[in-house]
């Protein structure tokens, strides 16, 4: 009989994509990596942004037995955490399916309560930007709302069709709501009730176990330990190992985002410095004193994704389309937008690609001017340049895409082993959960491996300077 292998699967819900990821415990290597497309994004007039979580499910079902066979029979499942998009609601019944459609980070229907939670919002923290789509949700779809047992983050609802367990998750306990703050939201304002407030816990707690009925579905064993997760931006954190100072992840997804590890005392000055290009959040707490300057980027990785598509559907060849992208000059195309017909698909393609870096450039430029310390920048997802529309991996990937990113941002990009930094950050957590590792930061140290680094061109110098220039007069 072969003998069993431990291992922590993490499953990761992005805007556009599922990945799930199953690493070593002993290694922190990982055994397998499957990217998806995940359920299409309905927007309509006033602001919707819907998405069906069932169809979230059916697609991370597909893609852990799928991870599962590639990983191999002697696989045990220690530990599993979900991470995901947000601020979204997701409302669900008591079997974890949905009672209605997730109302995305980027619905804009709860606009006025936005404003109407506005104070309580500032004294809580980011967690709590769901309760105005929550407080929303009650109002405008009663009926719906009849048949909801829960309204919870991504990957608190990942978390409850796994266990049964309904929980809200988040990094800093002092950013939880005060008995005061919970009354207020409960009883005023024709506030909510207790199906947006779960019970608060911290990520990489072990709420649950894992249903027998899900553990069918997924090909797994009942029993197994869920963990609590978190936001998949704050996963990315942990899975590029920003516990180091001087070191940045490029998120790169749907929504594109950044983020760089900085000391408490200098985040708040660059804050002050910078305004409202950068947010300023706790990094985990094992991490220390360190806080989080970060950012969104405006659909960065959802343009090069779409630029893909559309080259592909124009007769570029998938398997040497990044190749030819690679291969084009440094700064030339940028300049033009990705959708313009007077360029060629593969020069659409660079020029989403050169976009995304000079928009990390940008939000960061203001911040480094301020004392931000930055001498590497991890790379994550499309920022690696595999990007799911394309059907690749990492290893497939051309040099010339992540010297590109390296040239144009002016310090060394670093490829990490494991190159989805939130599903990394999400085996992580779920190892702390299951007891395997002491700490979020032994935990890191162990996954967040290098694979590449790349260091910038001299050569390229002028080329990046003027491209980066240019854009910013844009």
């Amino acid at each position: 009989m072969t003998p069993t292998r431990g291992a922590l699967l993490a499953i990761d819900l992005g805007s556009t994509a599922v990945k799930v990821l199953i690493t070593d415990v002993e290694s922190g290597a990982p055994r397998a990596l499957i990217r998806q497309k995940s359920a299409h994004q309905v927007v309509g007039e006033g602001g919707v942004a819907e998405q069906d979580p069932d169809a979230w499910w059916r697609t991370i079902v597909h893609a852990t037995n799928e991870a599962l066979a590639v990983a191999g029979d002697d696989t045990e499942i220690l530990g599993i955490t979900a991470v995901g998009h947000g601020p979204t609601l997701v409302p669900v019944r008591a079997d974890g399916s949905a009672a209605a459609p997730a109302m995305l980070w980027s619905d804009q229907r709860a606009a006025s309560d936005d404003a109407h939670l506005a104070a309580l919002l500032q004294r809580s923290g980011w967690l709590l930007a769901e309760l105005p789509k929550a407080r929303w949700f009650l109002r405008e779809r009663a009926e719906a709302a009849g048949n909801t047992a829960h309204l919870l983050s991504t990957w608190d609802a990942l978390a409850f069709r796994l266990s049964g367990e309904a929980v809200a998750s988040f990094w800093d306990p002092a950013r939880g709501l005060a008995p005061a703050d919970r009354a207020l939201l409960l009883g005023a304002h024709g506030g909510l009730d207790e199906r947006a407030l779960p019970p608060e816990v911290h990520p990489g707690t072990k709420i649950g176990l894992l249903r027998t009925e899900v553990a069918e579905e997924l090909g797994l064993r009942a029993g197994t330990p869920v963990v609590s997760g978190t936001n998949d931006g704050l996963a990315a954190v942990v899975g590029a190992g920003l516990m180091h100072l001087g070191r940045g992840v490029d998120v790169g997804g749907a929504a594109g985002g950044v983020g760089v590890s900085a000391r408490a005392d200098t985040a708040a000055r660059i804050s002050a410095h910078v305004g409202a290009s950068l947010w300023s959040g706790p990094a985990p707490a094992p991490f220390g004193d360190l806080r989080i300057l970060g950012g969104a980027l405006g659909g960065t990785g959802l343009l090069l994704d779409e630029a893909i598509t559309n080259a592909i559907a124009r007769g570029a060849r998938p398997e040497t389309l990044m190749q030819e992208v690679a291969d084009l000059p440094l700064g030339e195309f940028s300049l033009g937008s990705a959708a313009s017909e007077t360029l060629s698909g593969v020069q659409r393609v660079r020029a989403a690609a050169e976009r995304g870096a000079l928009a990390v450039e940008a939000l960061l430029a203001p911040a480094r001017a301020a004392g931000l310390p930055l001498d590497e920048m991890w790379l994550s997802g499309p920022a690696t340049g595999a990007t799911v529309g394309l059907h690749t991996t990492e290893t497939h990937v051309p040099r010339g895409i992540r010297q590109m990113r390296a040239d144009l941002l002016g310090v060394p990009v670093v490829v990490p082993r494991i190159a989805e930094a939130a599903a990394a950050g999400a085996a992580a957590i779920a190892g702390v959960g299951a007891g395997i590792y002491a700490s979020l930061r032994e935990a890191a140290d162990l996954i967040a491996v290098v694979d590449q680094r790349i260091d910038p061109d001299p050569r390229s110098a002028d080329a990046a300077s003027a491209a980066r220039e240019r854009f910013s007069r844009e």
